[in-house]
């Protein structure tokens, strides 16, 4: 469930709940290494200096930050080193700062147009993220020219990111439908914040986080004490601090707490006397040795929605629902179907019961990149076809863990989007009246 950096290396298929992000890391390890020939070729005659070694070794254990700080001392001295501007450029996409990478793989490009090709699709994905839609459509496209019929997989996702572009194109053109607040430092830090959970009349806060890339996940609480959030504690400690766990959700009557954990899948706390206590998994069919990574409760009880890549699906992570039998036992799942499921992700299901809407996160449908939040109304026995919820609240980053308030005028959700404290933050959703 740990959220894993290198956003913009996508595919289809997602991570766990909890973010097993799926990448196309492996997409790029051949141009890594080719890249990496030319990068040893011009070391034998252009020995590095302390600040190049310093950057490179940073660059390597996937410290960004620091990466960034020693690159930018090497251009200082040599502002054509080709080595340090593209790897700037793709520590400050992994530092979530589009706009820095996009002016350094840009003079990239320019300064040496051989090499400048194999960084295009960095480019395209920076201008993307920048909200620069069009420009980055045009970087896609010659990325598929350059690539040709060699591979035909990495050619569909450049495909989906140009659709991508379009259908962000099409939704910053649609009126804004609500406002985006970040929770702040009471709750957010500079590493990793995700899945609110609201709780006590919204007046409790319940989330993970935990230190990007490894560090153990705990499950934190904010109370609201003056119409503020409250600097958060650790909640509920886990039975493997090393590994740690993260929060699902709590059932409606807040007599259980749901949790992930990665080695044990999906699990149940009941409480008594006011702690969490008797942790078990989760039962069969919401618990199927498959990768069960998230699950919602209905109010009255009667329903779990939930995600899960068992064989049978539409592609990656798909939703399905399953019925509550007065017994206790549970029915047989059934897929949500193609109104709502893709080849690609859907994940992080919440139900408004009164309204009956389901509101999820998916890297299909018109998402205008990485995971977008949608929702679909229950008409007629099935799920309408799903809508984005639109801009602010999604962006060219991933956006999901949608929960509503108890009044229906606020949501939280969580985003890795530019100016955040981290790389996830949780942010509050102030919905416009219509």
């Amino acid at each position: 469930m740990k959220y894993m950096p290198f956003t913009w290396l996508n595919t289809a298929g997602i991570t766990s709940h909890h973010m097993n992000k799926y990448k196309f890391w492996s997409l790029k390890v051949a141009y890594s290494l080719l890249l990496l020939v030319v990068i040893v070729c011009s070391s034998m005659t252009n020995p590095p200096d302390a600040h190049l070694r310093r950057a490179d070794k940073a660059y390597a254990n996937a410290d960004f930050a620091e990466a960034a700080e020693y690159y930018q001392k090497v251009l200082e001295k040599d502002p054509k080193n080709i080595q340090a501007l593209y790897r700037l450029g793709i520590s400050w996409l992994e530092l979530r700062d589009p706009r820095k990478a996009k002016l350094c793989l840009q003079k990239v490009y320019e300064l040496d147009p051989r090499f400048g090709e194999k960084v295009i699709v960095n480019l395209a994905e920076a201008l993307h993220q920048n909200y620069e839609f069009e420009e980055a459509k045009k970087y896609y496209q010659q990325e598929i020219y350059s690539t040709g019929r060699a591979d035909w997989n990495y050619v569909e996702v450049i495909r989906k990111r140009i659709d991508e572009c379009n259908a962000g194109i099409a939704l910053l053109a649609q009126p804004s439908v609500a406002q985006v607040v970040n929770l702040g430092a009471t709750v957010n830090s500079k590493d990793v914040e995700f899945v609110p959970v609201l709780t006590a009349n919204d007046t409790v806060l319940l989330f993970t986080s935990h230190q990007a890339p490894e560090g153990p996940e705990k499950i934190c609480i904010s109370r609201k004490k003056d119409n503020k959030w409250q600097k958060s504690i650790e909640y509920l400690p886990a039975d493997d601090k090393k590994l740690g766990h993260a929060i699902v959700t709590v059932s409606p009557n807040g007599a259980l707490l749901y949790t992930y954990n990665a080695a044990v899948g999906l699990r149940s706390y009941d409480q008594t006397k006011g702690s969490w206590v008797n942790p078990k998994p989760m039962p069969i069919p919401l618990s199927q040795l498959a990768n069960e990574t998230s699950v919602h409760i209905t109010e009255d009880g009667t329903f779990a929605f939930f995600s899960s890549d068992r064989p049978g699906g539409f592609g990656g992570l798909d939703l399905y629902v399953s019925q509550r039998f007065p017994d206790g036992t549970w029915s047989a799942a059934i897929n949500l179907g193609a109104s709502i499921n893709t080849a690609h992700d859907e994940d992080a299901a919440f139900v408004d019961s009164k309204t009956k809407t389901l509101y999820f996160s998916s890297r299909g449908h018109n998402t205008m990149g990485g995971f977008d939040i949608f929702k679909s109304v229950m008409k007629d026995g099935g799920f309408q076809p799903a809508q984005n919820v639109g801009y602010p609240i999604n962006s060219p980053h991933d956006d999901l863990y949608f929960t509503l308030d108890c009044n229906r005028t606020s949501a939280f959700f969580s985003s890795d989007r530019p100016g955040g404290m981290g790389a996830l933050d949780i942010y509050q959703i102030v919905l416009l009246e219509k």
